[in-house]
């Protein structure tokens, strides 16, 4: 797979606009020797901003330029910190933040920002409900089911219920500001009440309703969200819970949700969201994804529309995913016309007229082929191929080697080689590593790809009952 395609290349742009920050902190605790950094959050990472300037102990963090929207934190020097929120809605000369090295949010005094008033008061709260909640949950470990546990249960979900109580008025009564906006992005969807229907088409209907109502309570267009591990922790739950393992689905919920976010006008959104499903789809372990991170590297990249993107990096990404592009999933397999071992005879693979073609890219020196082509071997032997059929192509140029390999091992399938320099296979194929398999369905169409041998026989079984050329008895025999 194309590792480079995921780099973090030009993803980081600060807009600029009229303004400045100054934002004093005192920690009683710690003098003007003890330097604090400010950082922000930027999806699942962080970021430095600024280092502090220190006076009578009271360090300061000062910009000509207004910082945008975003969780930042201020960092001590034993990597300890505490986060505070920075609005563009607030005059950012004026914050100032007074605290001891614990850190407590209760002891927290804020001057200057109503907002990070708002959040410390929360976060106060939050702290007291969660000790409450611990408590609960060691006792839960201790008793038996019965009412006791139950009550228990029901006290811990009362806490829980107010804490996000809490968060959501927040997040109602401050829509405006940027508090509001990180609160309400939190705030979970409950599903509507499938009534009259049964219990499994009830799942259906709340799984479909919640994804496709997941976003509802994000203000797409508020760029800070991207400057709080909110969003990407929103981005990795949402395509983790409800992305069937189907590449062409995955892609059509990429695509439906960067159209919403360009519509809302977010553009920090809209290049994080790019960016992470590059990573994400190049990252899943699911059959034919690089089907979609093919489609995100060709509709965003290769088409322009990540103009954050250095010209030269996205060169070289439309390079590699072109070459991809041939032997997507559900593409008719390029053709090859090899002799085989004789060298006398040409076998067209397109020409295999039967309703499973196996194409296996190996190589005789290669020690991950030299276990997988027995098994391959084996299994060939086993069947009675009326099905089936394997075209195994040598990928080197040992001939003599190649020869002695298949005679001794007594490969009968079709093997083939590119002896006369003439097929462009590598072209066609992109073939790095080896072996390589391909299973194709009767028109030759690239249906499974980059599997074990192992997983053959039941990825054959598959496409022979998808094509209805056998019946599988899925009679339950167990008792």
């Amino acid at each position: 797979m194309i590792k480079y395609l995921t780099l973090l290349v030009g993803i980081i742009y600060w807009s600029s606009s009229f303004g400045q920050y100054n934002i004093s902190v005192r920690i009683d605790g710690l003098d003007c020797e003890d330097e604090l950094l400010l950082a922000n959050h930027f999806g699942d990472k962080q970021y430095l901003r600024d280092t502090s300037e220190c006076v009578n102990g009271i360090a300061t963090f000062r910009g000509s330029e207004s910082l945008q929207n975003g969780v930042y934190l201020v960092v001590l020097p034993k990597k300890n910190y505490f986060e505070i929120l920075i609005s563009k809605n607030e005059d950012q000369t004026n914050y100032f933040f007074h605290t001891d090295t614990t850190l407590s949010p209760p002891k927290m005094v804020i001057k200057g920002s109503e907002e990070n008033e708002l959040f410390f008061d929360f976060n106060a709260f939050a702290i007291v409900q969660g000790t409450k909640a611990g408590k609960i949950r060691t006792a839960l470990d201790t008793v038996d089911e019965g009412k006791t546990k139950n009550k228990l249960e029901s006290e811990l979900k009362e806490i829980n219920k107010s804490v996000a109580k809490r968060r959501d008025k927040i997040a109602q009564d401050y829509s405006d500001l940027f508090i509001g906006k990180l609160y309400g992005s939190m705030t979970e969807i409950t599903p509507l009440d499938a009534k009259g229907v049964e219990e499994e088409d009830q799942r259906k209907f709340q799984y479909l309703w919640l994804r496709e109502h997941f976003w509802d309570g994000v203000d797409l267009a508020e760029d800070g969200l991207v400057r709080s591990p909110v969003f990407h922790n929103k981005l990795k739950y949402y395509f983790d819970t409800y992305m069937p393992p189907i590449a062409d689905t995955a892609i059509w919920l990429g695509d439906q949700l960067i159209n919403k976010i360009e519509a809302a006008g977010s553009r920090e959104q809209y290049k994080y969201t790019i960016h992470f499903l590059l990573g994400y789809f190049e990252n899943a372990k699911f059959m034919c994804f690089d089907k979609a991170l093919w489609h995100i590297a060709k509709n965003y990249y290769c088409a322009g529309k990540a103009y954050w993107a250095d010209s030269a990096y996205v060169s070289k990404m439309c390079i590699e995913s072109s070459k991809m592009e041939a032997t997507l999933c559900d593409k008719v397999a390029p053709d090859l016309y090899m002799p085989d071992s004789t060298f006398r005879q040409r076998i067209r693979m397109s020409e295999i007229a039967k309703p499973v073609t196996v194409l296996v890219f190996w190589d005789i020196n290669c020690g991950h082929c030299k276990k997988e082509m027995p098994i391959i071997s084996n299994m060939y032997d086993s069947m009675t191929n009326e099905n089936i059929e394997i075209y195994a192509v040598y990928t080197q140029g040992d001939w003599e080697g190649w020869k002695k390999r298949l005679a001794k091992d007594k490969f009968n399938f079709i093997n083939v080689a590119n002896a006369f320099g003439e097929d462009k296979f590598r072209k066609k194929y992109n073939i790095r590593t080896t072996p390589q398999i391909f299973v194709l369905d009767k028109d030759k169409n690239i249906r499974f790809k980059k599997i074990g041998a192992k997983d053959l026989p039941k990825t054959i079984e598959y496409l022979l009952e998808e094509q209805g050329v056998i019946e599988v008895d899925k009679t339950d025999t167990k008792d």
